[in-house]
């Protein structure tokens, strides 16, 4: 794979680091999640705040603060439009372990995120916050 270092990889390799992506932001920013999920986790987060306070709490309240890596599998785009597929690993706030398969996509203008729409197998998400080892990815 080569690496070509777009919106989204820096997004998602900054994941954990709430001032880093806070960093990345325009103010009128939004993030969305899967439809499916509650509307408090899906959203969509409009703006700054909102997205940042988003931030703070999947990173602050479900996952052990320092537990979380991603491991990158593909990446398109350019600086304007730009998508991820990565693991995300982590371990819950529970003390189970988290690898989930996620796609991640990110739009900026002149550097900075103003779209973001992740998607990721909710129902391995939901098993593994409850400590079932369901849909975990094979190790690299």
């Amino acid at each position: 794979m080569t690496v070509i270092n777009t919106p989204a990889r820096r997004l998602v390799e900054a994941f954990g680091d709430c001032a880093a992506l806070e960093a990345m932001y325009t103010e009128d920013v939004s993030w969305r999640l899967n439809h499916s999920l509650a509307p408090n986790i899906s959203g969509p987060h409009a703006g700054k705040t909102a997205v940042c306070a988003f931030n703070s709490a999947v990173f602050n309240k479900f996952y052990e603060p320092g537990s979380v890596a991603v491991e990158i599998l593909d990446e398109i785009g350019n600086e304007t439009s730009s998508v991820v597929r990565f693991v995300f690993r982590a371990t819950s706030r529970r003390g189970n372990p988290y690898a989930v398969e996620y796609v991640l996509f990110a739009k900026s203008t002149d550097g900075m995120i103003h779209e973001v729409v992740e998607l990721l197998d909710t129902h391995a998400s939901n098993e593994q916050h409850q400590g079932n080892a369901v849909g975990v990815p094979p190790a690299a």
